[in-house]
């Protein structure tokens, strides 16, 4: 199976551009990760454009803003699964 997650924007208040992209390479990461340890069965979407909130994460390092925005991206595509 063929798994793509397309993030078109992610939108990092708070963080200098340097941190956003440790954000963002951590979300990447950390997606890849829940996809090779996940068991849930994904369904294709037919909805291409999804908004998903991570939550706050204030004061939180750049590489836990990414994975907790990884974990909440994975949330909504897996319907809660893990």
């Amino acid at each position: 199976m063929r798994l793509e997650i397309v993030v078109d924007e992610l939108v990092v208040s708070g963080l200098p551009p340097n941190e956003a992209r440790l954000a963002a390479a951590a979300l990447e990461h950390r997606l890849a990760g829940l996809a090779a340890e996940s068991t849930a069965t994904l369904s294709e979407r037919s909805d291409p454009v999804r908004r998903v909130t991570a939550g706050d994460a204030r004061g939180a390092s750049p590489a836990a803003v990414g994975e907790a925005a990884a974990g909440a991206v994975w949330r909504e595509l897996a319907g809660g699964a893990r």
